[in-house]
Order: structure tokens, then sequence, then C-alpha cells
């Protein structure tokens, strides 16, 4: 732009870096030199050059790259990735093969859509999902993503540079060897040790054969690879235990996979957590052994029973692991509401001898529901243990004397050639549908004792505050002040199970408690024995004493 100042002197000023023509006006006011030519063109000249403030002095000389540079200043720089590294992305567009990853900012990255479906080769993640890769390549080609290094990617420099950002790397098992596995990832040869598997010990090395894994690299050097199947494993199972700790209390139903059996129970995996079912816990029936019950891979439904905190063994010990009792009894059927239904007392039935105990023998009358024979109900006369009377595993006919719901207890005792055992005569049969039946047989029941009589049993449970006898017709406790001993007396040192005692019946109340007394029964035994001895005296003998010496010996042979 020109402009003509009032002195005659003509200053230009370069207003924008491509300046615009001047006026048509402006060039023809340029020609005259009067100061009344001067005069007469301000008026008509509005435009005045827009100068920049004093502190920041325009350029002389400008650049459109300048003014890049200046704009890049306001921008989010371009997030850079190395190869290895594990970055985080949301995917924001799908394609044919390939699924486009927003890593932040003005980065992106590619990922096959392969990697993203599942064992059934279904896709399930979508646009706007988050995933978790690994930097495969970055370069010219653009950020290649992976979430697991595989086939024909993996070379001796991948390998190392999964081993320093723990990239998973995905492995061909192609034989057992010496120690180990063989495994082939790409074009490398990685040797697998057989305790890095599994988290468990491999019973049976060849079923890996022909699978295809994952491995973490756990050491490379020169062209020795050594992978880790067991790292992997660790790393999901700690995550998952933490999901399932949360949620964990006692009285939780779960269901989980049986991953080991052993003699002493199942151990149960509820999600990375292991719990252990014991063998008492597996069922209703009697278990003989627990691969009886469920095998490795079998899906059960458990009830948690105890949780366990790590405990110290002792002070020089580190602490014992989480101990998780389960149980799949808890989950059944209770066998004893159908047999409260079933059994009564007095019927006959068949049963098993499952067990036998100083204080008599254990019959399965049906799985899950067993009755005990009383030692003194096992034979007519007195045996030292019950394997004289009888065998475990042996077929027997047995008499239900008593059936105690409550407690789920059923009180038996032997039939032998169709007579009870232990009575003078066998107790005749009521006419019902269950005597009918060839399995069960409805008998008069035995009679309950009242207060008052004296009965003998066998000794059952032993406690500091007194003993629990079992008797014909019930059972009852002898209370420590009621056995005739001195105060403070041990009772397990002064009694033993199996036991025979003659005890009086002092008490019954109304929840059917009996309490019983061993001194009672010895005094009304000698009350009885004076009543008897009076009986015997001839009439009018109660009033002359004695007598002499010569009377007493009087017919008597000497």
């Amino acid at each position: 732009m020109v402009v003509r100042r009032a002195t005659g002197v003509v200053e230009t000023r370069e207003l924008t870096e491509r300046p615009e023509p001047a006026p048509p006006a402006v060039e023809e006011a340029a020609a005259p030199t009067a100061p009344e030519a001067v005069a007469a063109a301000e008026p008509a000249a509005p435009i005045r050059p827009h100068l920049r403030p004093p502190e920041e002095p325009q350029p002389e000389d400008g650049s459109f790259a300048d003014m890049l540079a200046a704009s890049e200043k306001h921008e989010v720089p371009v997030r850079r990735v190395r190869v290895g590294e594990k970055v985080t992305g949301t995917i924001f567009q799908l394609g044919a093969d390939t699924a486009f990853v927003s890593l932040g900012g003005r980065s992106e990255a590619m990922i096959e859509l392969r990697e993203l479906k599942d064992e059934e080769g279904i896709l399930r993640l979508g646009v706007g999902d988050t995933i978790e890769a690994y930097v495969l390549e970055a370069g010219a080609r653009g950020t290649l993503l992976t979430r697991t290094l595989s086939k024909g990617s993996a070379s001796l420099a991948m390998l190392a540079e999964a081993r320093t950002s723990g990239l998973p790397v995905e492995g061909l098992v192609l034989a057992v060897n010496k120690g180990g596995f063989e495994v082939a990832v790409g074009e490398a040869r990685a040797f697998v040790p057989m305790s890095q598997m599994d988290l468990r010990f491999v019973d049976k090395p060849d079923q890996f054969i022909g699978e295809r894994l994952k491995f973490r690299v756990t050491e490379l050097r020169e062209r020795k690879v050594v992978l880790s199947r067991r790292a992997l494993l660790e790393e999901e199972q700690k995550a998952l235990a933490a999901e399932t700790r949360a949620n964990l209390d006692v009285g939780k139903v779960l269901r989980g996979r049986v991953t080991a059996v052993r003699e002493f129970g199942a151990f149960v995996d509820l999600g990375g957590i292991e719990g252990l079912v014991p063998v008492a816990e597996m069922s209703h029936a009697r278990v003989g052994r627990p691969s009886d019950v469920c095998k490795v891979g079998d899906e059960v439904e458990v009830e948690v029973l105890r949780i366990e905190p790590p405990q110290p063994t002792s002070p020089d010990k580190a602490k014992h692991k989480e101990r998780i009792t389960l149980s799949m009894r808890a989950r059944q059927e209770d066998p004893w509401e159908a047999a409260a239904a079933a059994i009564h007392d007095g019927d006959r039935l068949s049963g098993k001898v499952v067990r036998l105990q100083p204080f008599g023998a254990f019959v399965e009358l049906r799985p899950g529901v067993d009755g005990l024979i009383h030692i003194s109900a096992l034979s007519d006369r007195r045996i030292a243990h019950p394997r004289d009377a009888v065998s475990v595993g042996e077929e027997v006919t047995v008499q239900v004397e008593k059936i105690d719901t409550a407690e789920k207890r059923v009180g038996l005792r032997l039939v032998r050639d169709g007579e009870v055992v232990g009575t003078a005569s066998p107790a005749p049969a009521e006419h019902s549908d269950a005597a009918e039946k060839p399995t069960a047989t409805r008998a008069a029941p035995t009679p309950r004792p009242k207060v008052g009589d004296v009965v003998t049993g066998q000794v059952d449970r032993i406690e500091p505050y007194g003993v629990f006898l079992v008797f014909p017709g019930g059972r009852g406790l002898i209370p420590a002040s009621e056995t005739g001993t001195e105060r403070g007396t041990d009772m397990r040192r002064h009694y033993t199970l199996g036991q025979e005692l003659k005890v009086a019946i002092l008490d019954v109340d109304a929840a059917g408690k009996v309490r019983l007394s061993i001194p009672a029964a010895q005094r009304m035994e000698e009350r009885a024995e004076m009543e008897a001895w009076k009986r015997k005296q001839p009439p009018g003998a109660g009033g002359k004493g004695f007598g002499t010496l010569g009377d007493l010996l009087k017919g008597r042979k000497l």
C-alpha cells in the first residue's frame, strides 16, 4: 500500500503475506505534488494500515511452515509405541478382516478380527468395546496389535520382545521328552518343563500333544527358548480368585469343577479358589471310595461349610493355606425324610453290616440310613466284641426296636431263625400291610420301661458329667452323682464303652429323657431280696428271733 505524507515522502507497508493491488484511486493520487492535491486526497482514503502492537513486531518475512508449526503447538501429539508394549484401546471401526483401535489422542492401530473371536469363531467384541493387546509391529505400515504371538509371526527377535514385555505366545505341543514338552512357536522350537505345563502334577503328559496353547517366555539364551504355561494360569487364577472370594461365604451354594480325587475326598475349583469335599460330605450313602462318586472334570454343586483363613502351624513354620470345606451331601435329598415315613418300630428289615464298634454293629437299612444293633442284642450269650456274632458285609435280618427321627438313630435287634436274639420268645407280628411284605414285617413293639424298673444295658457314651446307657426299649443318662463313684471321678477311666451295667429308672420327663441310677438299682435289689427272704420264713417266725444255737443246728447233719 502507498501513502503520501504531507511532507511529500512516499512510504510503503506490507500488510499481508501477499499484498492486494492498490486501488486505482490511490495510484492516481500519487502523481500530484501540490499541497492542495494532497489535501484533497486524504479525506478520500479511509484505508489505513493495521499495525501490530509495539511489543509484538510483525516479522518481515513469514512462511506457511512457520504458521503450521505454530498451529501444531495447540494439537494433541501422536502417541509413540514400541514393539512388545502392552496397550489399551477402544474399537472404533470394524472392517472385513481388521478392527481399528484408538489408542488415545491421534494414535490408532489395527488388529485382525480373528484375534477377537472366541473358540467357536464368534466375534464377541464390537465398536465401543475396550481391549488389551500387545504391539506386534510399529512402522510405515502402521501399528499392528496382537493378543497372542503365534504361528509364523514368532522369531527369536519377537520372542525376546515377548520375554521383556510379558507378551503371551501361542505354541503347538509337538512331543513329550525327558522332563518336559517340545513346543513349536512359529519357526522357533521351545521347551516347557513338566512342572510348568499345569497348576497341578501332570499324570498323563500325552494328553497335551497336538494342543495349541498359550505360554509365557521365561528364558531366552542364544537359541534356547524356555516357556511356562503355569505362569499364565496362575495369573488368570489370581484374577478369578479375587472375584470369587468377594462373593464367598459360609452357606453359599456354588458350582465348581472337580480338579483332583483323593482317598480322603475331592478337590473342587470354585473359580480360582479350591475347596475340599471330605468323604463324609460327598453323599448321604456310605462312600467306600471317592472315585465311585465323582471324577476329575465333573461339574458339581456344593455348599460352603467352613472357611479357615491361613494360620501358622508353629512360630517357626510358614502359614498353611486357606482351607475351604465344601459339602455335596448338603445339596442332596436327605434319605431320613423318606425313612421316617417308611420305617416303624417293630418292622423286620434286611440290611448289610457296614462297620463294627466295641459297643455294637451298624447295619445299612437303605442308602444313607444306618441302624445300630447293640452288643447285647447280637447274641443270647454275653460276647466280648460284635465280631463274635457278625462280620462286615454280612446280610442280616433285623427288627426295629426304636427309631428316633430327630436324632436320626435307629435301634435294632438281630433276628436269627425267625427269632429276635436276646428275648425268650419271638415277638408276635402284627397283622398289617407291612407284615405281609417280605422285606418289612411289623412286630409288636418292645414295651417301654417305666419309673421304678431295674434294667440292664451297655455303656454307649461317656461324658465328664455322666454315662449314657442303651437298654432294651430305650436310652438314658446315669448322672455322675448316680454312678456310686466318689466326687471328681474320671468317668472315662472308670467306665468303658460296651460295659454292662444294671440300673434303676429314676425319672422320665415329658421330652422322653430317662434318668438312671446305679445305687438305686442296688438298693432295690437288696430290698427285693429281703422281701423274698421274709416270704420264705414260716408263719410266726418273725417274733421268735434267731433262737439258740441248738435250735439252729437242729435237724442238720453234722
